[in-house]
């Protein structure tokens, strides 16, 4: 079971590390000399799918490893099912800045700073409030 743990919050890292990271980036990005926003998009691209995509799918695979493993019962407590609605919320932000980041390279003149900086609060706090589902488990 460690092991899965392990390997869980490694990949929680990777991906919304790299989430808030390109969403900032992104936010930089939309206020730069059009001379080095190819470059910034290069980046984010990178980030995007050598980071956060894999983390995404280190967390998804070792969750269901772990619920596998014999943590089902997880599934009944109020805190879980807080945890189960805000990483449905992170997910949607994922796509939303996936979303944001192909109307950027296509049209950064288009778009606003306020966007990508909202996007990057709203993961934060999202995070945050997985943080306190998880070590507070509020509500048992």
């Amino acid at each position: 079971m460690a092991w899965w743990l392990t390997f869980h919050l490694l990949g929680v890292i990777l991906w919304t590390g790299g989430l808030l990271a390109i969403s900032r980036m992104a936010a930089y990005h939309v206020v730069e000399a059009r001379e080095v926003q190819a470059r910034f998009a290069w980046v984010e691209g990178r980030m995007y799918w050598l980071v956060a995509v894999p983390g995404l799918v280190i967390t998804l695979i070792t969750a269901a490893g772990i619920m596998h493993a014999g943590w089902m019962p997880y599934a009944e407590f109020d805190w879980f099912r807080g945890k189960a609605v805000l990483l449905a919320l992170l997910a949607g932000l994922h796509v939303a800045l996936h979303i944001m980041l192909g109307r950027l390279r296509e049209h950064p003149e288009r778009q606003k700073k306020a966007v990508f900086s909202a996007i990057h609060g709203s993961i934060g706090l999202t995070v945050i409030g997985i943080l306190i589902m998880v070590m507070v488990r509020p509500g048992n």
